[in-house]
Parts: structure tokens; C-alpha cells; sequence
């Protein structure tokens, strides 16, 4: 895991007895957080702002969390990375050569392949490569130095000496004219970018004699001033004015040491200074004093320092070693820090608290020997002791003199002497030496509070005990309950903070001390805790409260207006040492994690730790000025907030993806474009990274997954998201990000994700399986509606067949019958009425025989056939009944064709068994007509209904049943084919007759 050292800087020489050292901060990355390894070579930022490190064993991109190396580059030392204006990173890897990255895809291609095969040596190898303003590739070898041409893929290879078989290993520098600087282990060369030359300006090759010298040089930097500076082997630090190209050497500074890199920057307090790295460790140099420090923590470990990088977006100084990768944050805009000269005070030592003195000087309180003066202005400081080494918990200013409140007294500080005496009084009052806190009231009473023998009020020009309340009232205050601080409200009332009963105050009228949770204002309300370690005055005459559990806003009546605990706002601790508020009414109080700053209208929390500036976490001493500044005691330091410009709006985060994992490997693509996932791949997590490298607690991220879940969802710290079995369907993916100000990115990254569904999910395949489906069903209907027509035509058939044997049946036994009538009307002498009858009945034959060799009949055939059936009838019948036909005039009707025995067989029964055994009139009525393209024919008489007629078996019977049987066939090719047999009854409900309806579809020869 990471970890954070705070080097105090303890510097070897030529700093005077008070100058102050500075304390930075730095943090370590090894292969313990998962670089892959701790030889750092080379680092640079792509345009994204991701960071590229090349190390001992391999290229990476880091991106504030994690350390991602590439696929194809697991081996092979990097020695140079550097990044052209396009976006494109350019690496020297020593498995490969020149390689070319693309930042989206995490892709590598050789462009410059190292040869150590064949008798060419300027293939050999592409170390340090450096990617200049005009986007030229420099590079160099053991041999000369290499100009690559990115356009015309052309090289150009630079001698720097004249001697053959000469070590010529070189860096490369561009400083802010854009000139270009070679520097080598043989000299510093110029590039002539118009005559494309190199000339010499220090070394055995320099054109003037006084810059003629041996020289190994390693690596170049510029600082703000436009002076460039260069790490030299036994030379030291070399510094060379371009303006007057005069060069001077700082080598007694770096004796002994071998100087590689260096970079301008800025120390804790803002002050310029020199970075510089040396083979054996870290130094600072201060180039406007001239002075140089070497940092212990760094040369007693003999950490090589290898390449430094400025990250100027994010105020960083990467520091690459031997020993891993080393970060400086050098911005922390709003907060200094200053540190106790070891000849002020006997170091270590706590600053637990601060006074504002009168003028612009402040007294620190320290955790032993007495006070410090400190002068702001000049940065001075002058101890101040006691007569006895001890810890201080407060300094007042009571009667225009600093009395401090110790754990051995109370003491009368002398301003004008410097010292500090005990206060008898003090002494003489309280068994108790555990003094933490005293004030001077309206009324210019001194109060004195001790931790367990409560307070004494104390007229100050007798030093005599004023009492105020009576000794019961007193004891009853610190009965099981300790004194922590007073305070006097700007109304004169007195507060007393106490532990473990919380907070009253005086009420001099009635001689008690009222315990605010007894304020009928406070019914239902409570303080975050009840152990108070601090009362503060606050904006408006407020109070306020800081205590173990949270820290709570206070009217000047004691009525609670606000608190914030650990158990329901974003406290990082629970003990809360002290507190004030800014003009915009936020609170800012200190705890074991830092400053926490907590807005009353959002209840939004911001934080301030060593990240930020602060040099340490856990302040013991605070105060607020009257310059809207607030100072924090530390060990051997102090911290000094602008309140104002730590309250101004930060930089909006940014926010990029990093990388994205399909089933756990690596997706590589353009992560701008959109992702698309097949079925197989429905398993997608996504990693995104804000870049500013902080640590992880101080980025928040959240999302939203449109198409999906339309509510934005809070992940905390978490830099990543997964998603797993999403419906096949297109989505957007929107991530934030917000910083521990509370700031959002202004526009969330939006991310395209589609994800394709199975073949047999998509609606080409549904729809080849529904058209798949109905070519099935219409090639079954087909089937079945042929199979249908075949069997109709078979039962048509059959059905035909049985009708012409039942004609073969009726025939002889209605020419039996017609016979027998023509008999009767001889024997009866009636020859003129049997010879008409003959004569009918003759044409009747003759039409039966003629429909015989036909299947299928007009209607009107059938209808002239039917009239003559029922006119021989009802002249056998000596015209017992009378009939009628009423046929419509419809050619379409007239010539249908119809089976011919289709109505006869209904015909003959509606006379033999309905009328004829009928007393009374006797009526049969046949019609035909075409409705709806049917044949609509009915055949009704009068007769006896169907239940009384008698019941007889033979071929009327059987006619009617292949009657039926037609139907049945016809009902298959027409639904509305049938035969209805209809019982007709009198307005008494008596039989009445019989009606046959037949629906017949038309059916044309």
C-alpha cells in the first residue's frame, strides 16, 4: 500500500542559527502498489493526462490507481518516453527499439527495430528517445545521436566528435524558445535546426578554447529565470546562461557525488528553489542564497535519483529513483508553513496553542520550557520560558498581559522583559496545578478554570477571591464533571465547556450554573457530544462548540442552531479539538484526519490533510486572527490557512476512462468510440481515473446508465463500475466525478455501449422463424385444403354414385305407381283423364332417362323436371293438394348447376307423408331465389308437421340421406351450404306444416 513520509529536513551546512527548515512532503510508489519496477528511467504525461513511467523492467500508464503495463510490453527496460503533439507516445524499449503507443488503444508498434545481428552499429539501439516541439524524434546510442522523421520515415544520424569509437551517450532538453540542447558524455551541443547541424558549446569539441574541456554531462533542466542547468559526472551542478553562453560549475556544493537531473520548483512555502538528483541522493538549492541542502531521509538510504518530471497541471513533482517512484505536491495554494529554528526553542516540541498579541506578533503555546514570540513579519522567534518546564493548554490576554494556563500554573507573562512568573494567587486558591483556561469579564473579574477543582472568580486589583456563588453550587458543578474552557459571550454571560456533562452557563441573577440542555429552546435538540474540548466566539455573536462526536453552532442565548456528528454527516473523526467559522457562516474545526470545513446550508463537508498542505493531520494548536488566517501548531511547525483563498472555488475535476475489461481481459480500442459487446461478451467493467493523482479517499465518483437505470448512482471512492447480463439493447454510460471541495466535473464522460444479442434474440432471426413458420402453415393448408378437395370430391363422388342407384331404385317403383294410377282411371271409364296422365307421365320418363347420364343438372332442368314430378302427382292425387313454384327470373340461378335428385327426394315427402294424410286443404309451395351468392330454395306444405307424419322406410328415406350427404361436401368448400328442416306451427302452437330451406352454393358448368 502507499505510504506517506514527512522528511523533516534536518540540512548539513551554512544555514544561520535561526533560519528555518522547510518540511516537505513526499510520497512513495514501489511495486508494492504495483509498479512493475522500482528502477524508474523515464516519465512524461500523454495529452490525456495519464502518466507514462518507463522503468527496469517495462513500460507503463499510471492513472492514480493503477499501474497498467501492455500486453505486448511486459519485458524490456523503457529508457526514454516522450509524447509529440498529435498524442502519440514514442518509447525506447531495449527488447523492441523505437516504438510507437496509441494512448486510446494501449497499442505498441516498432517503427526503429534494434539489430544486433548484423555488422550495422547505428542499429544497434534508440535510447532516451525525446519527441521535440516540431514533433522530431531524437534518440540516441553508444555511437551517435538520431534524428527520426516521423513524416518521411526518414533517420539522420549526428557525430558529436570526431574520434572514432568514442562513448557518446546523450539526453535530450528543449528549452522555452525552442531550442534544442544535446547533452552528452562528451559535451553539451546545440542543434541547428536551419543548417541541421550540431555545434558544440562545452567539451573537448566546443568551437571556444575557454569552453575546451573534458566533461560528462547527464541531464538538463531550465528554471523560471531562463537559466539551464546540467547534472554533471564529478563536475557537480553545472549552470550556462544561454543569453552570454558563460558557464560556472557549483562543485564543492556536490563534491564527491555524481549529479544526474533536476527541476525548478517551489518548497513549502513557496519559496523557489532547486530540485537536484545525484546518484546518492536528494538536494535542495536555493540559487538567491546560493545554498544547498542534501536530504538525510534520501542519502542515509543512498536512493539513486534517476529523471524527475514537473506535472505543472497538478502542481506535482514525479521524482523517479532507484528505489521506486517518488511524488512531491509543491502547489497548496492558501496554506505556509513555517518551522522552529532549532536555536529558538529545544526541539521536538508540540505548538498546542497561539494568542494574537496587540500588535502583529504571536504567542505560540509549546508543550514544554514556556512561549514562543513569533514575528510574521521578519520570521522571527524568541522563547519566552516559565520558571518551569511544562505543557500549556491556553494563553489569554487578561489586564494587557499573556497569562498562560499550564499543567504546573498559571503564568504572568512580561512583555516587555520576554519572560513569564507564576501567579501566586493561582497557587494559593486551587490544590489542583491542571490550570486549562482563564478570562477577564466585563466587569474585569478574573475567572481561572482548573480541570477537576472548578473555577475561582478573582478580584484582580486585590488578588482576593470574589464569591459569586455558594460552595454547594460550585461542588455540584464538578461532581463527577471536569472544567475543559470558559468563554465570555459578547452579552458578558460566562460559558463553561465541561466533560462528560456538556455545556452551561452562569446565571449570576440567580446564582447557578444552567446546563443548557435545560433551555426550553434546546426541548428535543442535543449537542453532537457531551464532552467538550473547545468554545470559540463565533459571526453574529454566535457560540461555538467543538467536542468528542462533532461540533455544534450556538446562539448567544445558548439555544443549539446547528451540529454536525460523525454519526450523521461525513465526519472522517470523532474527536473535534477546536473550531471557528469564516464570514460565510461555514465552520472550519480540526480533528485527527485533518481540517474538516462544514457548509450549514448544503451539510457538505470539505477537507484539508497533509495532501493539501497541512503538516500533519492531527493539529494540537489553533487560532483564528484578524487577518482571516488561521494558525495550526504542529510538531517544530506551524501552519498558517488563508482562510479566504482556501474558501475560493477549486479547479473542476476532470474525469477520463482509464481502461475498460471484457470477461477480465483488456478491451483494446478507441474507449472515445463506441463498445461493442456481443452476447458472449455481456461481462464489461470500467475503470476511470480523474488524474490528479490524489489519494483514493479524496475523489468521488458516480454514474448513471441510461437505457438501463436512469437515477444517477453514488459509488463513494470507488474508480470503477461492472455490469453483467444487460439486456441486448444500446446504452450510455455518464460518469462524474467530485473532489473533497465538493466540486463536480462541469460535463459528465459520456460512454457509448451497445450490447448485441444472441442471433436467435434478433428480430432478422424471429422474423425467419415467423416466415418459416407461415410458409409452414400455408404449405400444411395447402395440403390440408387439397387433401379436403380430394376427399370432397371422393364424397361427391360416392354421394352421386349412391344417388344414381337410388334412382335406379325409385324409378321402377315410380313407374310402378304411375302404372297402377293409369290402370285405375281405365277401370273407373275415366280413359280421357288416364290417356292426359299417360301422356305426362310419358314425358316425365323420358326427362328421368335423359338426367340419367348427367351428373349435374341446371336448376332450371331440375325445376322443369320437378314441376312435371308434382303435376303427375297431383293428378294421381285427383288434386287433393294444390302447389305452386316460385322461382325467381336470375339467369345466375337459372343456370346453376346442381346433382339432379337434390330437391325430389323433399318433394315427394312433403307430399306422400305431409299432405296426403292432411283432412283439409292442402298446400305445397316451392321458391328459389339467389341471395348472397347462394341459392336460397325452400319446400313447404301444410301438412301434418313431422310428428304426426307416418314413419316408412325405403328410398324417400334413403334420399334424403344423400340429400344430407351432398350437403356435407358442399359445407367443406362453403361453410354456408346447409339444410334446415323447419317445424311450422299455428298461432295455437299446433303442427302446421313443414318447411325444408336449403343454402346452396351457386356452382357453374
Amino acid at each position: 500500500m502507499r505510504y506517506v513520509l514527512v522528511f523533516l529536513l534536518v540540512f548539513t551546512a551554512r544555514w544561520e542559527a535561526h533560519a528555518q527548515m522547510p518540511t516537505l512532503t513526499f510520497e512513495y510508489l514501489t511495486t508494492k502498489e504495483g509498479l512493475p519496477s522500482n528502477d524508474v528511467w523515464c516519465i512524461t504525461k500523454d495529452k490525456q493526462g495519464f502518466l507514462w513511467i518507463g522503468t527496469g523492467r517495462s513500460i507503463c500508464r499510471y492513472d492514480g490507481y493503477t499501474f497498467r503495463t501492455l500486453d505486448n510490453e511486459k519485458l524490456g527496460y523503457c529508457s526514454g518516453v516522450s509524447t509529440d503533439s498529435a498524442g502519440t507516445i514514442y518509447a525506447s524499449i531495449s527488447t523492441k527499439g523505437l516504438c510507437t503507443i496509441n494512448p486510446e488503444t494501449l497499442t505498441s508498434e516498432t517503427i526503429l527495430q534494434n539489430n544486433f545481428q548484423d555488422a550495422d552499429r547505428t542499429n544497434d539501439m534508440h535510447e532516451r528517445v525525446f519527441v521535440d516541439s516540431y514533433n522530431q524524434v531524437w534518440m540516441g546510442d553508444y555511437t551517435s545521436v538520431k534524428r527520426y522523421d516521423p513524416t518521411r520515415r526518414k533517420r539522420r544520424l549526428y557525430s558529436l566528435s570526431s574520434i572514432a569509437n568514442i562513448h557518446q551517450d546523450a539526453t535530450f532538453f528543449e528549452d522555452k524558445q525552442r531550442q534544442l540542447w544535446i547533452i552528452s558524455e562528451i559535451g553539451l551541443y546545440r542543434y541547428d535546426r536551419q543548417n541541421d547541424r550540431l555545434t558544440c558549446l562545452l567539451g573537448q569539441e566546443a568551437n571556444q578554447a575557454t569552453n575546451k574541456r573534458p566533461i560528462r554531462l547527464e541531464m538538463a533542466f531550465q528554471d523560471t529565470h531562463g537559466t539551464i542547468w546540467i547534472g554533471g559526472f564529478d563536475s557537480g551542478l553545472v549552470r550556462f546562461s544561454p543569453r552570454d553562453q558563460s558557464f560556472s560549475f557549483l562543485s564543492t556544493e556536490f563534491a564527491n557525488q555524481n549529479v544526474i537531473c533536476g527541476q525548478a520548483s517551489v518548497d513549502a512555502n513557496g519559496r523557489k528553489l532547486l530540485f537536484i538528483g545525484t546518484e546518492k541522493g536528494l538536494s535542495l538549492y536555493y540559487p538567491d542564497k546560493n545554498k544547498v541542502y542534501h536530504l538525510p531521509e534520501f542519502y542515509n538510504k543512498g536512493i539513486h535519483v534517476k529523471v524527475m518530471y514537473d506535472d505543472k497541471d497538478n502542481g506535482i513533482l514525479w521524482i523517479g529513483t532507484r528505489k521506486g517512484l517518488i511524488k512531491y505536491r509543491y502547489r497548496n495554494p492558501g496554506i505556509r508553513t513555517i518551522d522552529i529554528p532549532a536555536s529558538a526553542v529545544r526541539l521536538p516540541v508540540d505548538v498546542t496553542c497561539a494568542l494574537q498579541l496587540p500588535g502583529k506578533n504571536v504567542l505560540l503555546g509549546l508543550s514544554h520550557s514556556g512561549v514562543l514570540n513569533w514575528q510574521p513579519l521578519t520570521n522571527q522567534f524568541q522563547l519566552w520560558s516559565y520558571p518551569v518546564s511544562t505543557f500549556t493548554y491556553q494563553i489569554r490576554w487578561i489586564q494587557n498581559h499573556p497569562i498562560a494556563f499550564t499543567d504546573k500554573g498559571v503564568f504572568v507573562g512580561d512583555t516587555t522583559r520576554g519572560t513569564f512568573s507564576s501567579l501566586p494567587v493561582a497557587s494559593r486558591l486551587f490544590t489542583s496545578t491542571e490550570f486549562r483556561d482563564g478570562l477577564q469579564d466585563q466587569k474585569g473579574r478574573f475567572w481561572i478554570a482548573n480541570l477537576t477543582d472548578g473555577l475561582r472568580v478573582i478580584d484582580p486589583v486585590t488578588n482576593t477571591e470574589l464569591t459569586l456563588w455558594p460552595e454547594s453550587v460550585g461542588k455540584q458543578l464538578i461532581q463527577n464533571n471536569y472544567i475543559k474552557a470558559i468563554m465570555a459571550g459578547t452579552d458578558g454571560k460566562i460559558w463553561v465547556a465541561t466533560c462528560p456533562n456538556g455545556l452551561y452557563y452562569f446565571d449570576e441573577q440567580r446564582v447557578s450554573f444552567v446546563n443548557i440542555s435545560n433551555i426550553p429552546e434546546n426541548k428535543g435538540k442535543n449537542l453532537s457530544g457531551l464532552c467538550i474540548n473547545a468554545l470559540q466566539h463565533g459571526e453574529g455573536g454566535s457560540i461555538l462548540v467543538a467536542c468528542w462526536g462533532g461540533v455544534n453552532k450556538l446562539s448567544s442565548t445558548g439555544k443549539i442552531l446547528a451540529s454536525f456528528d460523525y454519526q450523521h454527516d461525513q465526519l472522517t473523526d470523532t474527536y473535534c479539538s477546536n473550531i471557528c467559522d469564516d464570514k460565510a457562516g461555514n465552520l472550519w474545526f480540526n480533528t485527527n484526519e485533518g481540517i474538516h470545513i462544514a457548509n450549514l446550508n448544503t451539510r457538505k463537508i470539505k477537507y484539508l490533510t497533509t495532501i493539501e498542505g497541512l503538516n500533519s493531520n492531527d493539529p494540537i494548536g489553533f487560532l483564528k486572527n484578524g487577518a482571516d488566517e488561521l494558525l495550526l501548531g504542529h510538531i517544530n511547525t506551524i501552519n498558517v490557512l488563508n482562510i479566504n483563498a482556501l474558501s475560493r472555488a477549486k479547479v473542476v475535476p476532470h474525469i477520463a476512462i482509464s481502461s475498460v475489461e471484457v470477461k477480465g481481459k483488456m478491451l483494446h480500442q478507441d474507449l472515445t468510440k463506441e463498445i461493442i459487446l456481443q452476447p458472449d461478451e455481456n461481462s464489461i467493467t470500467l475503470n476511470f481515473s480523474t488524474l490528479n493523482f490524489e489519494p483514493a479517499s479524496k475523489n468521488v465518483y458516480s454514474y448513471q446508465l441510461e437505457g438501463y437505470e436512469p437515477n444517477w448512482v453514488d459509488l463513494g471512492n470507488q474508480h470503477t463500475v461492472s455490469f453483467t447480463n444487460l439486456p441486448a439493447r444500446s446504452y450510455t454510460l455518464r460518469v462524474r466525478s467530485s473532489d473533497s471541495f465538493g466540486l463536480k466535473s462541469d460535463k459528465p464522460l459520456a460512454i457509448q455501449l451497445t450490447v448485441k444479442p444472441y442471433f436467435t434474440n434478433t428480430w432478422f432471426f424471429r422474423t425467419l422463424i415467423g416466415l418459416l413458420i407461415a410458409g409452414l402453415i400455408v404449405l400444411m393448408m395447402r395440403w390440408r385444403v387439397n387433401t379436403l378437395a380430394e376427399r370432397n370430391k371422393l364424397d361427391l363422388q360416392v354421394t352421386e354414385w349412391r344417388l344414381k342407384a337410388l334412382q335406379s331404385q325409385m324409378n321402377p317403383h315410380f313407374l310402378f305407381n304411375s302404372l297402377n294410377s293409369v290402370q285405375s282411371y281405365l277401370l273407373t271409364n275415366r280413359g280421357v283423364e288416364g290417356a292426359k296422365y299417360l301422356s305426362k307421365f310419358s314425358k316425365l320418363v323420358r326427362r328421368i332417362m335423359e338426367n340419367s347420364n348427367h351428373p349435374y343438372l341446371s336448376f332450371e332442368q331440375i325445376i322443369d323436371t320437378l314441376r312435371m314430378y308434382v303435376e303427375i302427382e297431383s293428378f294421381r292425387f285427383n288434386h287433393e293438394f294444390s302447389y305452386s313454384f316460385d322461382i325467381e327470373d336470375n339467369e345466375a340461378l337459372l343456370d346453376a348447376h346442381l346433382p339432379p335428385m337434390l330437391l325430389q327426394p323433399y318433394v315427394e315427402n312433403a307430399i306422400w307423408h305431409g299432405l296426403m294424410p292432411k283432412e283439409g286443404p292442402k298446400t305445397l309451395k316451392i321458391s328459389a331465389c339467389i341471395q348472397d351468392n347462394h341459392i336460397v330454395c325452400s319446400i313447404e306444405d301444410n301438412g301434418v308437421g313431422r310428428a304426426f307424419a307416418p314413419r316408412t322406410e325405403g328410398h324417400i328415406s334413403r334420399g334424403q340421406e344423400m340429400t344430407k350427404g351432398i350437403f356435407e361436401s358442399l359445407r367443406r368448400k362453403d361453410k354456408e351450404a346447409k339444410i334446415e328442416l323447419i317445424d311450422l306451427v299455428d298461432i295455437d302452437n299446433n303442427p302446421a306444416g313443414t318447411r325444408v330451406k336449403m343454402t346452396i352454393p351457386i356452382e357453374k358448368a
